[in-house]
């Protein structure tokens, strides 16, 4: 676990959150969150937890643990169930069964701002400029005078706005709002940050301006749970890594250890006998076999030219050797590969939880 270390900004009094206003639900600047024991050092633990809307079962024992002062990156394919995860880490949806304890504690009573939320798709209303904004949702949780102004100040240069601080929402660019998102975020200084998609929308340089910004956040000391399909920001910022696959995260590792690997290969072939199949497959775990492909993963000079022999020897005609993926791309890809490969996969639907939100904010 990495050492928390001091915020690099002035830290200000705590402060409560007016439960559920319209700001709340559409911005989440901090969230009903709940007060640890002071001694459990983790951030987030999820223990079999279950999640269904009607007769589609979206979340089906999920476990996963994070400690406080490291960065974890959730990934999964489209569908998966992550949203519906965070929304039920953070209490917006209710589980079925199982059990969600953050910074030390189920309870969800004690309003202490020690939790910040950026969703996927932020809200905004337009009319107002970025101090204004920021200024407003600050006076939701009992902030003003002297100490509102100077935390808005602080988390306007935080992010980047400051010389865009007095316009109006409505002229920000994409990269500009996921900033703003951030902002409101980290107003009340969160011990834990949850993002949703930090890179949505944003073109390669917006993406590269993010990944700074959430670094500056956990080197600030922050505990940071960021759902992503950017696997380059997932390898930049992460110290550990789940896939959630089929309701469950099937796979976890950390980036200490995918670093030991570093890339994977492919033989491409033109077709695998199975008897050959077989014998690959006895050289060891990493070699991966399909009917015109064997990858190895981790790979290494003595196992492919192990694998080469056998190919040729059988006389299976080898068409290219290429380098594929990274080891993060590669984990990522066998997890997902794997679950399908075991019937755990349900079809991907769009996640109930992003609708659920969606008709709340409608209704307002």
């Amino acid at each position: 676990m990495r050492h928390v270390r001091q915020p690099m900004y002035k830290r200000t009094k705590r402060f409560r959150l007016t439960p559920y206003s319209a700001c709340s639900i559409i911005s989440f600047i901090s969230f009903n969150p709940l007060q640890g024991d002071g001694m459990s050092n983790l951030a987030v633990s999820v223990s079999n937890l279950y999640k269904a809307y009607g007769s589609l079962q979206v979340l089906r024992g999920v476990n996963l643990e994070v400690a406080r002062g490291d960065v974890f990156g959730l990934l999964g394919p489209n569908g998966a169930g992550k949203t519906t995860l965070i929304h039920t880490i953070l209490g917006l949806l209710k589980p079925d069964d199982g059990t969600v304890r953050l910074l030390g504690s189920e309870n969800r009573d004690i309003h202490s701002a020690q939790i910040g939320y950026l969703p996927e798709r932020p809200r905004y209303h337009g009319q107002f400029t970025g101090r204004e904004y920021l200024s407003s949702v600050g006076r939701l949780s009992d902030l003003s005078g002297k100490q509102l102004h100077d935390r808005v100040d602080a988390v306007l240069d935080l992010v980047g706005l400051a010389q865009a601080a007095d316009r109006r929402i409505g002229t920000y660019s994409k990269g500009m709002l996921q900033r703003v998102g951030i902002a409101q975020a980290v107003l009340h200084e969160p011990e834990l940050l949850i993002v949703d998609e930090p890179a949505s929308g944003l073109d390669p340089g917006g993406q590269r301006e993010m990944a700074a910004l959430l670094r500056t956040l956990s080197q600030a000391g922050h505990t940071l749970f960021l759902c992503t399909h950017q696997l380059t920001d997932v390898a930049r910022l992460c110290d550990q890594i789940g896939v959630l696959v089929g309701g469950h995260i099937a796979q976890t590792t950390s980036m200490a250890e995918l670093r030991k690997y570093g890339q994977s290969v492919t033989v491409n072939v033109d077709d695998l006998p199975f008897d050959t199949a077989n014998k690959l497959q006895a050289l060891g775990p990493q070699v991966r076999c399909e009917r015109t492909a064997v990858t190895l993963f981790p790979t290494s000079g003595q196992l492919l030219q192990a694998v080469l022999r056998q190919l040729l020897d059988d006389g299976v005609a080898v068409q290219s050797v290429m380098p594929e993926a990274d080891a993060l791309e590669q984990f990522y890809l066998n997890a997902v590969n794997d679950a399908k490969s075991n019937g755990s996969q349900p079809p991907a639907t769009p996640d109930a939880s992003e609708e659920l939100l969606e008709t709340l904010i409608e209704d307002r």
